[in-house]
């Protein structure tokens, strides 16, 4: 068995160990796949990113429990909370923008659809994910058009979108204890309350955040078509789509930089580089006679091409920390596999292989060194991991498992 082979058993076999300790089940929740750390909550991020390696095993994994339960836990109004508590109810109020969860369930749903599985599945699930995108476009949209989010909404609980001088809480949702559910209460106290990146939302569009509702609405246009709606429900998506596309071209661009950034309200670029920027590719909205100067930072030693790319914040930031940082440096490998999709999908297969040729090679030394995997990744590739947990299968498991498969030979 060859080391890579080894690295991709041994993912599985973790992801067996947190399928088989996730729970309680029962009534509410329904067996599902593991969030890699030792959570009993239920996560929407997590459990997406984990449908993309766990599809090449459906006979092994839960798929359709997994996201199931969301759609099951779902308000009549559309909200689905970014993280469910065991019981069913959600740690965060849906008046609060921490609740946020990425509209990113249809990306996962299109993945089963196109690998053949559970026929008949995208026609049950697509009216969950109709109201999901209506709620998120009716909470989280700017009069811009574009849209905000949260730090723990966005996937990356501390990267330090704020400009450097400090956030402004004017405009800002404080993040109160009727906010947090009871339950959580007791453990938490108030060791949330009094940071102010709490606070910061939308005096400012979020790149990302926007560029995952322009995502949603182009695969809901897919889904659409596939399952034979009306031609009016795909061209409203579509044009959905291209309006997003246009606010994120006509706002967030940055001319003189060459990459899409953050915004704040009055129109001023937050002229930090972070990797959710790169959000745009799958969402398709880059023009290509932009590509070459966007996509230029990642094959930049200064901003993203370190020895494992891609960090989450460029390298010649101020706060970058590549080992301790958690949000603020180290490779997410779920970020990773999104810039992936994204360079495939707009035609840059060379730049994807280095990508994942360079990820790869990393998270494996670092597994034939510890024996296990990781929440995240030094990209200094140190030969320590950094802070983070380990038995991260989980989405980390994409890196031995999907990203091998999808983008590499070996």
């Amino acid at each position: 068995m060859t080391a890579a082979d080894e690295f991709y058993e041994a993912a599985l076999r973790i992801a067996d160990h947190k399928l088989d300790r996730e729970g309680p089940f029962g009534p509410v929740l329904r067996p599902r796949l593991g969030t890699g750390g030792n959570f009993s909550d239920l996560f929407l991020w997590d459990t997406v990113f984990c449908i993309f390696w766990a599809k090449y095993h459906p006979e092994r994994y839960p798929l359709e429990n997994s996201l199931d339960n969301f759609y099951r836990l779902a308000d009549v109004d559309g909200f689905i909370s970014r993280q469910y508590l065991p019981t069913g109810e959600s740690k965060w109020s849906k008046e609060h923008p921490i609740s946020f969860a990425p509209p990113i369930l249809a990306w996962a749903e299109l993945e089963l659809a196109e690998a053949g599985l559970f026929p008949g599945r995208l026609e049950r699930v697509y009216p969950a994910l109709v109201r999901h995108h209506a709620f998120c476009r009716a909470h989280f949209r700017q009069p811009d058009g574009m849209f905000f989010s949260d730090p723990f909404g966005c996937g990356l609980d501390n990267l330090p979108r704020w400009p450097r001088s400090g956030p402004d809480p004017t405009g800002g949702i404080p993040l109160r204890k009727e906010h947090i559910h009871p339950a959580f209460q007791a453990t938490t106290g108030k060791k949330l309350l009094p940071d102010p990146r709490f606070c910061w939302n939308r005096q400012a569009d979020w790149i990302d955040t926007s560029a995952q509702m322009a995502f949603n609405a182009r695969n809901l246009a897919r889904i659409a078509e596939r399952i034979g709606c009306p031609g009016r429900e795909i061209d409203a998506y579509r044009q959905e789509h291209a309006a997003i596309a246009a606010a994120i071209n006509r706002i967030a661009w940055s001319e003189a930089d060459g990459f899409y950034f953050d915004t704040l309200a009055d129109g001023t670029p937050i002229r930090r580089f972070f990797a959710t920027s790169y959000w745009t590719l799958p969402a398709g909205v880059v023009p290509e006679e932009r590509l070459d100067r966007y996509l230029a930072h990642l094959n930049d030693p200064a901003k993203f091409c370190r020895p494992v790319p891609v960090p989450t914040l460029a390298a010649d930031d101020p706060d970058y920390d590549p080992e301790n940082g958690y949000s603020a440096g180290p490779v997410w490998v779920f970020m990773d596999y999104m810039i992936l999709r994204g360079l495939r999908s707009c035609g840059r297969e060379a730049l994807a292989r280095s990508i994942a040729s360079k990820l790869f090679e990393g998270t494996l030394r670092l597994f034939r060194s510890t024996g296990t995997i990781w929440e995240n990744y030094s990209p200094e590739d140190s030969g320590r991991p950094a802070k983070g947990e380990p038995d991260f299968c989980g989405w980390s498991a994409l890196a031995p498992i999907a990203v091998r498969r999808e983008f590499l030979d070996c």
